[in-house]
């Protein structure tokens, strides 16, 4: 009886993995939270896009709840986020462009061509600062507070839907 037992445990414990994967499979990877949820932005000393002569730092972001988006010119999805993000900045809110892994000519020209949203831009060419922010990739966009603090996090491009039923409400609630 033990012997049989012992035969079907390499079944068992491949149906138990099997289980794990396909649960894993349903969850939704925008959905995941950032370990820096309820804490500041991570200190950075970085160049400003527009202006390479200009060092930015946490003492230049916005004193008032503010959008932190994550965008590179080589990302289509950035791409397709951007005339929202124009729309945006027309509704006087705030929101800081972290330049992604791009060449900057290529930066400076998407911004030429479709509009700048953002109040700061900074050339995160390296990658630095995404990285202590954990970003996955672009774009990516957080709720930050006035106080610096990150509230939110969302994976993915962001469109009318997400942004009126995620992001706009969680800023709201910061503007209250």
């Amino acid at each position: 009886m033990k012997r049989k037992v012992f035969l079907f445990l390499p079944l068992i414990v491949l149906l138990v993995i099997c289980i794990f994967l396909t649960m894993g499979l349903k969850q939704d990877p925008k959905k995941i939270a950032s370990a820096l949820i309820g804490k500041p932005v991570p200190e950075f000393f970085q160049a400003d896009l527009l202006d390479n002569n200009r060092i930015i730092s946490n003492k230049h972001l916005p004193k008032q709840p503010y959008l932190l988006n994550v965008w590179g010119s080589w990302c289509y999805y950035c791409q397709q986020e951007h005339p929202l993000l124009m729309e945006l900045a027309e509704q006087r809110i705030p929101i800081v462009g972290l330049n992604y892994r791009d060449k900057k000519q290529g930066a400076l020209e998407m911004l030429t061509k479709k509009g700048n949203p953002f109040a700061l831009v900074i050339d995160d060419s390296r990658g630095e600062l995404a990285m202590k922010l954990g970003v996955d990739g672009a774009p990516e966009t957080y709720v930050i507070d006035e106080n610096g603090v990150i509230r939110y996090r969302y994976s993915g491009a962001v469109d009318k839907t997400i942004l009126q039923k995620e992001i706009l409400p969680e800023f709201n609630k910061l503007r209250n």
